[in-house]
């Protein structure tokens, strides 16, 4: 069991003896999507009991820790039991309820939105890496170190396009339907550069900026 796991437990136990709660965790799961249907330890979950179980035996969601681990996610969910709810707050168990589910599909949502952004970090770096050989063996002599050279005014500076622009030049000067003046110079080095090239060495141009 991981350290953040166990250190989770203890507090809970601590501060949680003579109330109708407990908690039930996963660890190393790799699915947001179906956490809610898989199994879960500790607790009354004891290795039996999925979140959508204990919902149908009458525990609510009090509350949900998401971490990330090199092997997946660690979730660890409080739950409490809605029977042991005072009937002074029973106008409102509805709406807390609800309010609780928002906030954890908020919190799932977000750390589905922080994977994204990772994932595409890590293939904006390998296409950067990819890049820099090709903008060094086929650009950087006329473009600049960095792509900031306009060629003696005849070009737009290479770091300053998206990759849609490259394309539309390259493609450009490689069917003759495109010429800054430097046309002759540019189609034979253009008819060997395809579209993934181009990705890559725009990435590698953005990382340098």
């Amino acid at each position: 069991m991981k350290k953040a796991i166990l250190s989770s437990i203890l507090i809970f136990s601590a501060t949680s003896i003579f109330a109708d709660t407990t908690m039930c965790f996963k660890e190393n799961h790799q699915s947001m999507s179906t956490i809610e249907n898989t199994v879960l330890d500790g607790g009354l979950c004891a290795g039996k009991n999925t979140i959508a179980d204990m919902k149908a035996k009458g525990w609510n969601v009090d509350d949900i820790k998401i971490s990330q681990t090199p092997n997946g996610m660690n979730f660890i969910y409080i739950l409490k039991d809605g029977k042991s709810v005072q009937p002074v707050y029973s106008s409102n168990t509805s709406g807390n309820q609800a309010d609780m589910e928002a906030r954890i599909l908020e919190k799932l949502e977000k750390k589905k939105e922080e994977e994204k952004k990772a994932k595409e970090i890590v293939v904006q770096k390998n296409l950067a890496e990819e890049g820099k050989d090709n903008y060094i063996r086929k650009c950087q002599s006329c473009h600049g170190d960095k792509g900031e050279s306009t060629v003696g005014g005849y070009s737009r500076p290479l770091n300053s396009l998206t990759s849609e622009e490259m394309r539309h030049s390259i493609s450009g000067y490689t069917n003759g339907t495109y010429d800054r003046g430097r046309a002759s110079v540019m189609q034979p080095i253009t008819s060997t550069i395809t579209y993934v090239t181009l990705d890559k060495i725009n990435a590698y141009l953005n990382s340098i900026k």
